[in-house]
C-alpha cells in the first residue's frame, strides 16, 4: 500500500526546495500546502531515507539535484 504523500505526488516537490535550504513554512507557502501537511512529509522522507535529522535530509537533497 502506498501511503499519503506518494498517493498525492508531494514527496519530489517538497524534498528538492529542502535541499535547497526552505523552512517548511516557505515550503508550504511555495507549494500551497498546510505547513503541518510538509512538516509530514520531511518526517516522512527522514524515516524513509533512514536520516537522524534534517540536517542529513538537507545534504541528501542537494547532493540528488547536482546529479
Amino acid at each position: 500500500m502506498r501511503v499519503f504523500w506518494e498517493r498525492i505526488g508531494i514527496l519530489l516537490p517538497v524534498y528538492r526546495p529542502v535541499g535547497r535550504g526552505l523552512s517548511d513554512g516557505d515550503i508550504a507557502t511555495k507549494l500551497k500546502l498546510p505547513q503541518l501537511s510538509v512538516e509530514g512529509c520531511v518526517g516522512w522522507l527522514l524515516h524513509f531515507l533512514k536520516l537522524k535529522d534534517r540536517s542529513e535530509l538537507v545534504q541528501n537533497a542537494a547532493a540528488g539535484s547536482s546529479r
